[in-house]
């Protein structure tokens, strides 16, 4: 329910946040800020860009690009519309140039409510893949300490300014762009859902190469 409440309902998409290690978020692959970076650290306050870690210091409505985060809440009306939003992955051919996109960031490149209602972390909300991490994000990590704060302000700040995503996305972007000089007809909108690696499938799911 309080997930569902977020933002007063009115989002794209709002997501929980996720725990496999407390005090560890999860799922780097799905999450962007609002200017769709990938998160700075694993920690509070999680983001990069200002309004994003703005509204997770106060435990508000995070804005973000993309998330996903164990558990979301959407809007039905794209996925029953005329022209329906479906999950799918980057063409194989783009995955050819060493790129890969997770669907559930897709998934919010491609809905039309995202530009309009926007996306919401809410990080009141909080999941975990198994009971230690779900008991400890449920006690202590619930509330931090004056100490736990301030460590986490500075940590994020001394990343912030001494770290930058740009390389990476320029990597990206440079082979996006190689990308669509061999295959004109084919576009796709979730750029900054992109990360420079491949991944495989083995006999206990995938790894990252």
């Amino acid at each position: 329910m309080q997930l569902l409440n977020t933002n007063h309902g009115n989002y794209a998409a709002a997501c929980s946040l996720d725990f496999a290690i407390a005090p560890y978020f999860y799922d780097t692959f799905a999450l962007r800020d609002s200017r769709g970076h990938e998160a700075v650290m694993q920690t509070w306050p999680y983001f990069r860009s200002y309004a994003s870690r703005y509204a997770a210091e106060r435990l508000l409505p995070v804005p973000v690009t993309s998330c996903w985060n164990g558990m979301v809440a959407m809007p039905a009306a794209p996925f029953v519309a005329k022209s329906p939003v479906r999950f799918r992955g980057i063409s194989d051919s783009l995955g050819a140039y060493h790129l890969e996109g997770s669907e559930c960031c897709l998934i919010h490149a491609d809905n039309p409510l995202s530009a309009t209602s926007g996306i919401f972390l809410n990080p009141t909300v909080r999941v975990g893949y198994n009971i230690s991490s779900y008991d400890a994000i449920h006690s202590h990590y619930e509330e931090l300490s004056l100490l736990e704060i301030w460590a986490g302000l500075w940590k994020n700040r001394i990343l912030r300014w001494l770290t930058t995503p740009s390389l990476k996305e320029w990597v990206v972007r440079k082979r996006v762009q190689a990308w669509k000089k061999e295959h004109a007809s084919e576009d796709e909108p979730g750029l900054f859902c992109l990360i420079n690696e491949m991944q495989v499938l083995y006999e206990y799911g995938w790894r990252h190469v």
